[in-house]
């Protein structure tokens, strides 16, 4: 890799400077790359997000305030509906087996237990990034993380 000349050096301080005064990375944005890296545990896998009907080929934009993400991986299926109450959400859902969800949101970790048929219903979850960590009954040394979402 090449020394970067001093004077480009100054002009890229400089352009830090003011996009750092006048167009601030979010605390957000900043806090959502920070946590991305704490799913990364040797004890949980991954469950991606598979559909979301936000992102539906419809074409036309709705009204609803609402809307359904499925979370996938190789040992276990999250679906969950997600309605907007302004500041915060209601989550219903189900897992495909009986669980306890650790779901993490802005406003901190809520801690739910499902019914026996995997089913659960949460609200005030702050809006913002959420992920939802999930340890089965039938294999508590398995668990899953959801990719995060905004919500």
């Amino acid at each position: 890799m090449t020394d970067i000349d001093p004077a480009d050096r100054r002009l890229l301080d400089h352009v830090r400077s003011a996009l750092d005064e006048h167009d601030p990375v979010p605390d957000a944005v900043v806090a959502a790359a920070r946590a991305s890296l704490t799913w990364l545990t040797v004890d949980a896998e991954l469950a991606a997000l598979a559909e979301d009907s936000a992102l539906s080929a419809t074409g036309v934009r709705s009204v609803d305030t609402s809307r359904v993400l499925t979370f996938e991986c190789s040992t276990g299926v999250i679906v969950l509906e997600v309605t907007s109450l302004g500041d915060t959400r209601r989550l219903v859902g189900q897992a495909d087996r009986p669980a306890h969800l650790s779901i993490t949101h802005p406003g901190g970790d809520t801690e739910v237990d499902t019914d026996e048929h995997g089913r659960f219903q949460v609200e005030g979850i702050s809006a913002g990034l959420v992920r939802l960590r999930c340890v089965f009954t039938d294999s508590p040394d398995a668990p899953i993380v959801t990719s995060w979402v905004l919500v």
